[in-house]
């Protein structure tokens, strides 16, 4: 790994453009009509529906550099103390299916389309939705009377509170438990070229059991990013700063080449009004009762 380091924005926007770009021009997006006619019954699978209880929690979020080799690339993953109190997590990935409802309820925009874009795909029904800004995400968990979760909730609920540095352990990603790519590329999505049905990879599923935290689609969360936040951060039940340019997605995505990408502390800052064909989501709701 080099230790040359670029500013993040300059990242995303070479990185992220390009991918865009591709995925715009590969295939013309579906009419309306098409979408309405595809999506006219939809069929989700009751699994998921699911979610999964993550408990009132202490634990250090960041980089740990006595176990994670990375730590020292990315002094902006300070390793600090939070508390995060109970609440309750998608289990999956929001599916395309699931998003449609959504749309078919007239409650949300329909996402962008073509390519790489699942959305108008009949075969990308289980795929985690992609092609959708912060903004529509937002709006999905609201419609579902939940939200986007903190940055801070999302690394408890894939790493659990013992440090492991992806969500099954400390072992370095690969196929058989991350939907990604190969260290010398020309294997996106494990070989498919895409993402895959959310939950196909139950060997890398979170100390809670919650499945995609690492590959597949990087996913939303409600924070903004600042570089600087986390040697500052709040103790108890951190929201990000109060304003920015860029929302932290988090969990690495089917392009993802190499382990660091996919760890757990990971963040990944992009613009909110922006879609792409690498980031999905997943929503939560608060609980009240302390689970023991």
């Amino acid at each position: 790994m080099s230790s040359v380091r670029y500013p993040w924005p300059i990242m995303l926007s070479v990185l992220w453009g390009a991918h865009i770009q591709a995925a715009d021009s590969a295939v013309k997006s579906p009419s309306v009509e098409s979408f309405s006619k595809l999506y006219q019954s939809v069929k989700i699978n009751p699994e998921h529906r699911e979610m999964a209880l993550i408990p009132s929690s202490e634990f250090s979020m960041g980089c740990d550099p006595y176990r994670d080799e990375v730590c020292s690339y990315v002094p902006e993953e300070q390793q600090h103390k939070v508390y995060v109190s109970a609440f309750k997590i998608d289990k999956y990935e929001v599916t395309t299916n699931k998003y449609a409802e959504c749309v078919n309820a007239g409650e949300c925009d329909i996402p962008t389309a073509g390519g790489l874009m699942h959305y108008g795909d009949p075969e990308a029904g289980n795929f985690p939705i992609n092609g959708v800004s912060w903004y529509q995400a937002k709006k999905y968990c609201e419609w579902e009377g939940k939200r986007l979760p903190t940055s801070a909730e999302w690394e408890l609920a894939a790493r659990g509170t013992d440090g492991r540095t992806f969500p099954w352990g400390d072992e370095k990603a690969d196929c058989t438990r991350a939907v990604m790519d190969r260290e010398n590329a020309g294997f996106l999505g494990c070989g498919t070229g895409n993402s895959l049905n959310v939950g196909s990879k139950p060997k890398g599923a979170s100390p809670y059991g919650v499945m995609d935290m690492a590959g597949n689609l990087w996913e939303w969360t409600s924070d903004w990013y600042d570089e600087h936040y986390y040697f500052n951060s709040a103790y108890d039940n951190p929201k990000g700063p109060s304003h920015g340019e860029l929302k932290i997605t988090r969990g690495g995505d089917f392009l993802s080449r190499q382990s660091y990408e996919l760890r757990t502390t990971g963040r990944f800052p992009y613009y909110p009004s922006n879609p792409s064909p690498a980031i999905g989501f997943r929503c939560v709701f608060d609980d009240v009762a302390e689970v023991k």
